[in-house]
């Protein structure tokens, strides 16, 4: 049985080895440790997709992949980024030189099986659906049946759909034809995911990107979409082709690895990497932000005279009572045990213990079920140029060690 050859380029020996030994059960895997490496190898043998490190020594990601689409055997290859970098920059620039996807490191080996096979297949798919239309109408018909695709013209609208597609969306092909492509948007999509989107493909390269999408029938469902330049064969460009993947089962798992299960809120991993965003957009656009931490007073006390089932019970009430009075722009998520903090966009330490205290006096009035009146003390801090994550957390816990300390149930703000 054929294996797809996966082609790994990293500086870093542990990454490679970390790769390689997710992917090795199901490819054949080859190595590079450098571009230069990469390009000597790839001059002479054929692979079927490349995972490409864009911080490396000497020859970086972008300049090793611009050489790779030089060289005629690898030309048209799909390219992975693997990056620790998720800057709206280093995304664009990554579609730009012509990559596929992108994968955050440190990566989930599910996450990276899974991106990997979705590759694998879309590839597949494409080649299979290409070959069909060239020269077998009856493996087109089976295409057409299996595949989910549709075909716009250059401004958006339909013009061709398959079967597949049509089932999926719950709607017929005569009613679809001639629609807009923004009808399926869910409204849950930022407005500047399409903005690139539309960016990267008026530029005539290929763009695979996720979101999520309304059926006919109401329903939203998460999809995979490659969407490719369609060119007549004179290479007139008619317009645009678009395939589906059904992800659905990908976004529950992402969901469930950034949810805590016992409040529903964010957890820790999901706080900390929204942090490193906010920090970036803090020093790129010199704007503000603070960060609260919430510890509900004697807490230990709930679950010596009333038993842990109490006590889950009353973590549950004080999140959806502290998610209930923040601001719609705000972030929360449990932070461990009955600790909870709280991500303030554009906002000053003053203002963001203004919050706080807003929230103290909710829930000193708020009546638990079971155990009645609880308080809670806060800790305030504002990010500053000066800060890291790690400074900044640490900050946030001494103000909220502070609260404690002079008695609880107030809100303490950090004072350099």
């Amino acid at each position: 049985m054929y294996k797809p050859t996966i082609f790994i380029v990293d500086d870093e020996p542990l990454n490679l080895k970390l790769s390689a030994e997710c992917l090795s059960q199901y490819y054949v895997i080859h190595l590079a440790r450098s571009g230069q490496d990469a390009v000597t190898y790839l001059e002479q043998n054929r692979v079927d997709i490349i995972l490409l490190d864009i911080m490396m020594p000497e020859m970086d990601g972008f300049e090793t992949a611009d050489k790779i689409r030089n060289i005629p055997l690898n030309a048209q290859t799909p390219i992975i980024y693997l990056t620790a970098d998720n800057s709206v920059e280093t995304i664009e620039k990554a579609f730009d030189s012509g990559a596929i996807d992108y994968i955050l490191k440190p990566f989930r080996k599910k996450e990276l099986l899974v991106r990997v096979k979705n590759r694998i297949e879309t590839e597949k798919l494409k080649i299979t659906l290409y070959s069909a239309m060239e020269r077998n109408e009856h493996l087109l018909d089976i295409v057409n049946h299996h595949v989910a695709f549709i075909k716009t013209d250059t401004g958006g609208n339909i013009t061709e759909a398959s079967s597949c597609f049509c089932d999926i969306f719950h709607v017929t092909k005569n009613k679809l034809i001639g629609q807009n492509m923004n009808i399926f948007k869910s409204g849950r999509t930022p407005s500047y995911v399409y903005e690139l989107l539309w960016k990267i493909i008026t530029s005539g390269q290929t763009h695979i990107h996720e979101i999520e999408d309304r059926n006919f029938a109401g329903e939203t469902n998460w999809f995979e979409v490659t969407i490719s330049s369609d060119i007549s064969k004179d290479n007139c460009m008619l317009g645009y082709i678009a395939f589906y993947t059904n992800i659905d089962e990908k976004i529950q798992y992402q969901h469930d690895a950034h949810t805590d299960h016992l409040t529903g809120l964010n957890n820790r991993s999901k706080f900390e990497k929204e942090i490193k965003k906010e920090i970036y957009r803090a020093e790129r656009y010199k704007k503000d932000f603070s960060i609260i931490m919430v510890d509900i007073d004697h807490f230990k006390d709930v679950n010596d005279n009333f038993g842990h089932e109490v006590g889950d019970s009353v973590l549950k009430e004080f999140a959806v009572l502290l998610a209930q009075n923040i601001r719609h722009s705000d972030m929360i998520s449990r932070w461990g045990g009955e600790e909870f903090i709280i991500l303030c966009p554009n906002t000053d330490s003053q203002s963001a213990a203004v919050l706080a205290e807003k929230l103290r006096v909710t829930i000193e009035k708020f009546v638990f079920k079971i155990i009645g009146h609880k308080t809670a003390s806060f800790g305030v801090a504002q990010f500053s140029k000066e800060n890291d994550a790690k400074k900044l957390f640490l900050e946030v816990d001494q103000a909220l060690y502070e609260a404690k300390k002079q008695g609880r149930n107030r809100v303490i703000s950090w004072n350099k």
